[in-house]
């Protein structure tokens, strides 16, 4: 049996890179920019930065409707939908709130691959599931746990991003990346979600032109977000081929966690005791629904 254990280095790389985008997306939404004009600028050079890894390797992405399936996936579930739940929450809530919902990854991506027929239900397992249920509550049930009680409602739509990345997980791992390199899988889900978003920033009249206000923070984070997710999305998907689902999934601990430290250190936000009773909740139930050894 092989260990995985070297590769928890590379997913704490990923998930601190990662984490990074959190804060940021609380600068670029509260900046007064709309979130389709965001979501461009974040697809675009995400597939930017995949453009100019892949261009050392001197290859030729042939296409395919297995492939073409494949890249439409992944712009839905790992990039158009959950970006604009994402960013609608983002907007009405902590960004350290934020961080602790995207660990709902890892619980979202159990019970889909038990009802898929790809894990085995085990009772340590659905106890994981169910302590991630009891963070979200404690997010939204207490009228101490939020700075504003009435945006309970978002912490609600915060957690279907999650679930759309689980859903991508799944799939991924057992449809597979039909012979393509992580970058590749990238270069090609993000080349045809910048084409769907810009036909829709055209039509709304929501491009961003980030050189004309001299860079403000807004503009910045909006750079950071677009290049860090393009490397860590890369390294996400070459983890999944390497460990499988439940492993890769793994990651959002590690974007909650550096998510929140992030936002303590950039935005100087605070948390109340609720707050901070999920996040130990929910790494609890993420510890439950670890990966098996193979």
């Amino acid at each position: 049996m092989k260990s995985k254990s070297w590769l928890f280095l590379p997913l704490i790389l990923i998930g601190a890179t990662w984490g990074m985008t959190i804060p940021a997306m609380k600068i670029a939404v509260t900046g007064g920019y709309p979130i389709t004009g965001v979501l461009f600028w974040q697809v675009f050079l995400a597939g930017l930065t995949a453009l100019l890894l892949f261009l050392p390797k001197y290859r030729v992405i042939r296409l395919s409707k297995r492939r073409l399936v494949l890249f439409a996936w992944i712009m839905v579930f790992g990039s158009l939908l959950p970006g604009a739940i994402s960013y609608t929450a983002t907007f009405h809530l902590p960004a350290g709130v934020m961080a602790i919902t995207i660990a709902m990854v890892p619980i979202f991506i159990m019970p889909i691959a038990i009802f898929t027929g790809h894990e085995v239900f085990k009772k340590t397992r659905a106890l994981g599931v169910f302590m991630g249920a009891i963070s979200i509550l404690l997010l939204i049930g207490p009228d101490a746990s939020l700075p504003n009680p009435a945006k309970a409602g978002f912490v609600l739509l915060a957690i279907l991003a999650p679930l759309c990345y689980a859903f991508e997980d799944n799939f991924v791992a057992y449809f597979g990346l039909d012979g393509l390199t992580p970058v590749e899988t990238l270069l090609g889900s993000a080349t045809m979600g910048s084409i769907v978003l810009a036909v829709l920033v055209a039509w709304q009249g929501s491009f961003i032109p980030l050189w004309q206000n001299g860079w403000s923070d807004a503009d910045l984070a909006i750079l950071l977000i677009g290049l860090t997710t393009g490397l860590a999305y890369s390294g996400f998907i070459w983890i999944i081929g390497q460990a499988g689902p439940v492993f890769a999934g793994l990651v959002a601990y590690l974007v909650t966690l550096f998510g929140v430290l992030w936002s303590i250190l950039a935005l100087g936000e605070t948390y109340s005791g609720y707050i901070w009773a999920a996040f130990a909740i929910m790494c609890l139930g993420m510890f439950l629904v670890r990966p098996r050894e193979d």
